[in-house]
């Protein structure tokens, strides 16, 4: 049995908790288990928790410090669902995309951002299927979200894109994101210059078939609007809106993101199971 704690208040750790309650592998005999250990604000000051004491496995941090301090207080692994903040960590994951990847070195990795999570897996599945020889990601959210886990910060969705996909080239740009009023989604546009020509058809159907074979537990594949109580407790992390693909030639335009935090807390769960078995 794997012991795991996650450390902060925020969003983020409600949601991870929420998500960990059906998570198969914290049911019985799944193998992990959620200890019950005092989470606190890291802005609070306090001491981190003795980890080793508890005989905690692995730390999910949603709290905006330093990751590095859990390793030092005892945990054999940590996983941040917080803004990187420039620490140095072993690699950037969004499950689904690259946690293949992740071996017994890895001690100190980064979960992204929701909004990555939000258009990686269609970057992947595009840049395999067609070739992105050039992108530039366009994030789009109300008011609501400027503050949030949306965009870390200018450019971040694109930098972390660029580690999560190595194979994407380095002409990858991202402009400032644009405030849509009344929005319940946030999206990520992503124009590319493709590496032969296409149809709308062709890219929809790419998305499509991938949403009902592997990628299904972590990208929904959406003709209209998603509204209603079933969209905001979706578990999807990549929701993906055919209505808005566009294509001239090579030229690509495609628009996916998400509702709310439920699917990146979830997609964080599963990269715990993972980091748990290897």
């Amino acid at each position: 049995m794997r012991r795991i704690a996650i450390d902060g208040y925020g969003r983020t750790a409600r949601d991870a908790r929420a998500a960990i309650c059906t998570h198969p592998a914290f049911c019985a005999n799944g193998g992990l288990e959620l200890v019950s250990v005092a989470t606190r604000d890291d802005a609070a000051g306090e001491a981190t928790p003795a980890w080793g004491k508890h005989g905690v496995d692995i730390v999910l941090d949603c709290s905006g410090g330093d990751p590095r301090r859990h390793l030092a207080a005892g945990a054999t692994k940590v996983l941040c669902g917080a803004p990187a903040g420039g620490f140095a960590f072993d690699g950037m994951v969004v499950f689904g995309v690259n946690h293949m990847r992740i071996d017994g070195s890895h001690r100190l990795l980064h979960g992204a951002c929701s909004a990555t999570h939000g258009i990686a897996p269609v970057a992947r599945l595009l840049q395999y299927a067609l070739g992105i020889e050039y992108a530039v990601i366009r994030p789009m959210h109300d008011a609501q979200h400027c503050a949030g886990v949306a965009c870390e910060r200018a450019g971040s969705v694109a930098a972390q894109l660029q580690q999560v996909l190595p194979r994407l080239p380095g002409a990858l740009d991202e402009t400032p994101p644009v405030h849509v009023p009344d929005c319940d989604l946030v999206l990520l546009g992503m124009v590319f210059a493709a590496g032969r020509e296409t149809s709308v058809e062709e890219v929809n159907a790419l998305i499509q078939c991938a949403s009902f074979g592997a990628y299904g537990e972590l990208l929904r594949y959406c003709d209209g609007p998603v509204a209603g109580r079933s969209g905001a407790a979706d578990m999807h992390s990549c929701l993906f809106q055919a209505a808005l693909t566009r294509v001239s030639g090579r030229v690509v335009k495609v628009c996916a993101g998400y509702r709310s935090e439920l699917g990146y807390a979830r997609r964080l769960v599963d990269t715990l199971e993972v980091m748990a078995r290897v």
